[in-house]
This record gives structure tokens, sequence and C-alpha cells, in this order.
């Protein structure tokens, strides 16, 4: 990243193009500093007005501007001949302002934007004027990978925390507030930076004074370039991760191999106080054994991802809601032995077929098993006895188009039906007259098949009896 002192020395203005909009000429000024690069577009209007504030704030000689043309302003040859004077203006102006720069000439090349020292003054004005309303309203603290690296690569530099001249612009402004704030939100890119060629996937960052978090919130951040999160672990409650994971071990673990040594003691501290992890919309292809560093966590939700199976999630004592919707999760084997103390559990938009797997989750309260595969009303029958059950949601399954559906799989609540809600409905007073009647023929029908159960046993003991009195009468 672009560092004052560091980098300036070598700093290299162009103007590489220009173009006429709206019959004024417009300069593509392209600006270097180490290895970024970036461009800013200009009119003739704006380096005036940049010249007349250098002229007063910094005593620019008042000549060094080309002067302002009124006719023949658009001719082809005087726009190059002005492009080339204007590329000088620039270059003498920085030249002279190396090592100091001037914040006129920094907000005209767009420093706030990319630069270390721009971005973190920026920062550090914009928590002046509103970071104690952030604190007291306990409000999300919204920033980018490129700010978070800026202020981490800004403080490794041997300069004051208030380098400016602009007390507004205080970096101690910045870190008053990040030992304070309790969420914080870090949401990056795919795309380059504006017009330069920054990608803040590539950028390092440290969380390490961020000593009060309790929520955390990460996207499109690549987690083997966050430093800090071992400080952050005993203070954060909630742990939201999205497009930027490709396992859990990436920041269980980041780039630790293992998280326990060969006798056994532990390498890596658990998350004590994380009690709701969402790492929904990432690339995870497995539910790996790092979770056991979750112990605490009730909520946790890997919705949009890649899981095909169920693993690991016993060691989750605690968890009693779970999100898995829309993976390709084809089968559920005894989930009771993983999950017994779950509540909540969504398997939306899977490839399941069978809910047998669920048959004994008895603590379980609300089922969404919407868009899978189920097409026969007696699969529907192992949720529909759970004790605790009260919302079913089976909408987008073929079972659903089943002549009777509602009727049908509403009558396997049985006595408790009238506190069941199917597909996010109630049972209407019709449809409670249709499960009572169903019910009663039900019963009826059992009835009868234990009547003649019973009689086939009384038969077969009378058989019995009979075969073994006349096996004795033979013998003797």
């Amino acid at each position: 990243m672009a560092q004052f002192g560091r980098d300036l020395d070598t700093a290299c203005i162009r103007i590489i193009s220009s173009e006429i909009v709206d019959k004024h000429t417009e300069y593509l000024i392209e600006v270097t500093v180490g290895t970024y690069t970036w461009t800013v577009k200009h009119r003739y209007s704006d380096f005036y007005e940049l010249h007349e504030k250098l002229v007063s704030q910094c005593k620019i000689d008042k000549t060094l501007l080309p002067p302002k043309k009124l006719f023949g302003n658009q001719n082809e040859t005087f726009i190059k001949k002005r492009q080339t004077e204007l590329e000088i203006y620039l270059q003498t102006v920085l030249f002279y302002m190396t090592h100091k720069i001037a914040q006129p000439l920094a907000a005209f090349l767009e420093f706030h934007n990319y630069e270390i020292h721009g971005i973190t003054q920026t920062m550090a004005e914009d928590l002046y004027n509103k970071g104690d309303v952030l604190l007291q309203l306990k409000e999300v603290y919204s920033v980018t990978p490129l700010q978070l690296h800026c202020l981490t690569e800004r403080l490794k530099l041997p300069e004051p925390t208030c380098d400016s001249g602009d007390t507004k612009k205080d970096i101690g402004h910045i870190l008053d507030f990040i030992t304070r704030v309790k969420c914080l939100h870090v949401k990056g890119q795919q795309h380059k930076v504006g017009s330069s060629n920054i990608l803040m996937s590539k950028l390092k960052f440290d969380l390490t004074l961020y000593k009060s978090l309790e929520c955390l919130e990460l996207e499109h951040c690549d987690p083997f370039l966050i430093s800090g999160l071992e400080t952050n672990k005993q203070s954060i409650e909630h742990l939201f991760i999205h497009y930027s994971l490709n396992s859990i071990r990436d920041i269980m673990l980041q780039d630790i191999p293992h998280w326990k040594a060969e006798d056994g003691t532990m390498v890596v501290s658990h998350w004590e106080n994380l009690i709701e992890v969402d790492f929904s919309h990432n690339s995870i292809l497995h539910i790996d054994d790092s979770v056991q560093l979750l112990p605490r966590v009730e909520v946790l939700d890997l919705s949009y991802n890649k899981l095909e199976s169920i693993e690991h999630l016993n060691w989750l004592s605690q968890l009693t809601i779970l999100n898995l919707s829309y993976n390709n999760i084809s089968h559920l084997d005894s989930l009771h032995t993983k999950l017994g103390n779950l509540k909540k559990l969504n398997l939306a938009g899977n490839k399941l077929s069978s809910l047998s797997g669920l048959s004994k989750l008895f603590s379980l309260e609300n089922l969404d098993v919407m868009d899978n595969n189920i097409s026969q009303i007696p699969e529907v029958k192992y949720v529909c006895g759970l004790p605790c059950l009260e919302c079913l949601y089976l909408t987008g399954n073929p079972v659903t188009a089943v002549l009777d559906y509602r009727t049908k799989v509403l009558a396997m609540f049985g006595d408790r039906v009238v506190e069941a809600t199917l597909d996010q409905e109630k049972p209407t007073e019709k449809e409670l007259d249709t499960v009572r009647v169903v019910q009663a023929i039900q019963k009826s029908k059992e009835k009868k098949e234990e009547r003649e159960k019973e009689k086939t046993t009384s038969y077969t003991s009378l058989r019995r009896e009979s075969e073994c009195s006349q096996t004795s009468g033979n013998e003797n």
C-alpha cells in the first residue's frame, strides 16, 4: 500500500489521456506510488482551483500553472500541448512536496481513497465526528479490508499520530474508538478498488487492538491474512463470515496445521464465549473436527455451502438451532446421536428423500425440509410423531402433490394436531373435522387389527398347547 516517506519519493504522476465531455476537456491522471496505481479525472477548472489553494497555503509560484485560454481550447493541438503542460505542473508541485504533501493536492489526487495516510486521516475525522454516537448506540462499525490494512501499516510507521496538523485527523481518535467498539463489520470485495490496481482480497490486517469486540462479521476476506483473532476470542459472542471460507479450519486454525500437540495439549484456545456462528454463503465441503473449538455455540448456520454429510456436531452439546439449508445433503443417519438437544433444524434445499434419520430428535420443535425430494406420505410420519414438534415445512417437495396431503400429514400429529403448523398455516376448522374423522377411522382400524392379532395369538397358543398334549400322550 502506498506510504508517505517510504514510497512517495518514487511517486509518479502522468496525464495519460484527455477527452471532451459536455464541451469541457477532462484529463485522465495516473498516479503511481510504490506498486500501486490509480487514476483520477479533472478539468482545467479543477487545476485552477487547486492552484489557488496551493498559492494561498503553500506559497507556490503563481505563474506555475499554464494560463486559461478562452478561445480554441478544444483544438486537438492545443489539448495535447495543455496536457503536457499540466503534467509538468503536477510533477513540479509533487517534487516540492515529497516529504509533506499539502492537503489540497492530496485531495486532488484522491489520496483519501487509495493512500495510507489519506485513508487513515479520513477514518480519524469520521470517528471524531460520530464515533461517540456509534459507541453510545452500540451500532455496527463498518469498514473495508483496505481501511484496516492502512491502519495496520500506518501504526508501524515512526510518525506522530497527528501528521497533518489537523487535530480532527489525529489517528488517536481511531485508536480510542477501536478499543471500545462492540460490533465490527469488515466488508471486502472481489474486484479492484475504484480505478486502482489494489485488490482488497490480498491485503493483510490486524484486529489485535479491537479488545472489546462482541460481534464480528467478515465478508470477502481471506482468513489467512487476518491477524489478532487469538486476542478477540475471549470477548466475541457472535461470529459471521460469508464468501470467505473453503473450510471451517480456515478460520478456526488459520495457518496452524494442528490444534492439538502429539501429547494432546491444546495449541489453540477455545472460543469460550461464542454462542452464535454464521458461516453461510461459503464453499465449505465438510464439517471438520475443528468445531470442537466452539464448545458453547447455541446457533450454527452453515447454509448455502457444499456439504454432503453431517459430521462432528456431537461436540456442540449446547447447540439448539442449526441451519444446513441449501447444501448437497442426501442422507440423514441417526441425527439424535449428534444433535440431541436441537430445537430448530433447517434442511431446506437439499436432496433428501427420507426423514427416518430424524425420528428420535425428541427436542425438535421446528423443522424445515422444503425443496427436497420427499415424495411419500409415510416418510413424514417419522417426524410428525416427535413429541415437541410444532412447525413443519414441506413446501416444494413432491409429497405436497399427493391427494389430501394436508389432511393426511396433519392426522399424523395425533392429539397434538391443534398445536401443529404445517407450511406456515395452522389447520382450519374444516381440516380439523376431517382429521378427527380420519383419526377415528384409523383408531378403529388399529383396534380391529389389534383384535385380529389377539385372536391369531390366542389361536396360535391353543394350537401349541394341543400339539404339546398330543406329543405328551404319544410319549406315554
